[in-house]
C-alpha cells in the first residue's frame, strides 16, 4: 500500500509597524494621484495632454521640496487646489508635529512613488 503525504506551505509577511505605514501611506498616494489625473483631465476639458504636463509639473514641484514642512504644505495645497475625489487625508499629513529627517525621505517617498505610479498607469512610460 503507498502512502500519500499532504503538505501546505504557508508563507507569513511578517511586517514591520513602519512598512505597513509606508504601504498604506503608498497606497493612499496611487489612489490620489488616480484621482488628481482624472479631475486634471476633467478640468481640461479632456485633454490628456495638458493633464499630463500638469501632473509632471505637480511631480516636479513636490520633489523639489526639501523640507518636510513644505512638502507637505505643497501637498495640501494641490488637493485643496484641485479637490480631487479622495476620502480624506492621511494621519501621517494631518499631524502638526514635525517629521523627524528619516521620516520626511520615508514618507515622501513613499507619496511621490505613488503619484508617479499613478502618472504611469494613466500615461504610460515615456519610452513607450
Amino acid at each position: 500500500m503507498r502512502k500519500v503525504y499532504k503538505f501546505s506551505c504557508v508563507i507569513v509577511n511578517v511586517m514591520s509597524a513602519e512598512e505597513k505605514k509606508e504601504r498604506s501611506l503608498y497606497g493612499w498616494a496611487f489612489h490620489a494621484g488616480i484621482k488628481i489625473i482624472e479631475r486634471l483631465i476633467q478640468l481640461y476639458g479632456g485633454d490628456s495632454e495638458r493633464a499630463k504636463k500638469r501632473m509632471e509639473t505637480i511631480l516636479l514641484n513636490l520633489r523639489s521640496e526639501s523640507l518636510s514642512t513644505k512638502f507637505r504644505r505643497e501637498l495640501v495645497n494641490i488637493i485643496i487646489e484641485l479637490r480631487p475625489d479622495i476620502k480624506g487625508l492621511p494621519r501621517e499629513l494631518k499631524e502638526e508635529r514635525r517629521w523627524r529627517t528619516e521620516e520626511f525621505y520615508r514618507y515622501s517617498t513613499a507619496i511621490l512613488s505613488g503619484f508617479f505610479d499613478a502618472y504611469i498607469s494613466e500615461f504610460g512610460s515615456g519610452g513607450e
